[in-house]
C-alpha cells in the first residue's frame, strides 16, 4: 500500500509490484524523489538492507530524515556517491540495483562503465530495474533540444526556464545497449508519466512525460534469475 506522504509514480509502482520479497540486499543509485522507493522496498520485508546513494547533499540529509521518520535507519544506509566513479562494492553482492531517472544524466560512455559496475556487483540471478527518458518525448521538440554526438546528451530548455543535459533513448536501443553489457530482458513498458521538479515531489510537471521502464537480470549458469 502506497504511504500518503508519496507523491503517485507510476514506474516507482511498476517496479515496487514486481519486485519480488526475497531481494534482501538492493542498491538503489540515485535517490528516488522524496526516497519514496527505498522506504516502500523496506517497509515490506524486515530484512530487506538498502544503500541508497546521491550526489546531493541536501538530498541525502532530506533522505535521512525521511528514513528515520518511518524508523528504518537500519535497514536504509544513505550515502554520497557518485555512478561515474568505480563502485566500493565487492562481486556479486546486490539482488537488485534500482536506477530510475538517474542514470540518463551521464554521458554515453559514463553509462557504459556504470552498465559494466552494475553488472559485477549483481549476483546471478539478480534484477536490474532502470527507467530513462524516451527520445519519443511528444514535447522535447518543443524545447529547443540540440544533440551532442560525442555524448548521446541532448541539452534543452524546459518550460520553467531550466537547462538541462540528458540521454534520451528508443526502446530497442536500449534493450541492445544492455544486452551488450550481459543482462538479460525480463520485461519492458513504456508510461507517459507526470513528473516532480524539485526531489520532495511537491511540484509536478506541466505535462506528461514518455519513460521507458526495463527489467534486466544477470543470469545464472542455468540463464535464469530471481523468481
Amino acid at each position: 500500500m502506497r504511504e500518503k506522504i508519496f507523491k503517485p509514480s507510476k514506474t516507482e509502482d511498476y517496479a515496487i509490484r514486481l519486485i519480488p520479497y526475497n531481494m534482501r540486499n538492493i542498491l538503489s543509485i540515485g535517490i528516488s524523489t522524496g526516497c519514496s522507493a527505498e522506504v516502500r522496498m523496506a517497509k515490506r520485508y524486515a530484512s530487506t538492507r538498502i544503500i541508497a546513494t546521491t550526489i546531493d547533499p541536501e538530498g541525502k540529509d532530506y533522505s535521512k530524515r525521511v528514513v528515520a521518520k518511518y524508523g528504518l535507519t537500519k535497514q536504509i544506509q544513505v550515502k554520497l556517491e557518485d555512478v561515474r566513479d568505480p563502485m566500493p562494492y565487492p562481486d556479486e553482492i546486490f539482488d537488485l540495483v534500482y536506477a530510475r531517472l538517474v542514470l540518463h544524466y551521464l554521458t554515453f560512455a559514463e553509462f557504459e562503465k556504470a552498465l559494466d559496475e552494475i553488472y559485477r556487483v549483481l549476483r546471478p540471478g539478480g534484477w536490474f530495474y532502470i527507467v530513462m527518458r524516451s527520445i519519443k518525448e511528444r514535447h522535447l521538440k518543443k524545447m529547443n533540444p540540440s544533440y551532442d554526438p560525442n555524448t548521446n546528451l541532448v541539452t534543452y530548455t524546459t518550460p520553467y526556464g531550466k537547462t538541462l543535459k540528458r540521454q534520451f533513448f528508443d526502446e530497442d536501443e536500449l534493450v541492445d545497449i544492455l544486452s551488450d553489457h550481459g543482462f538479460k530482458i525480463a520485461q519492458t513498458k513504456t508510461f507517459r508519466e507526470k513528473l516532480y521538479i524539485d526531489f520532495q515531489r511537491t511540484k509536478e510537471n506541466k505535462y506528461k512525460n514518455k519513460l521507458i521502464a526495463i527489467v534486466a537480470y544477470k543470469p545464472k549458469p542455468d540463464g535464469a534469475y530471481i523468481d
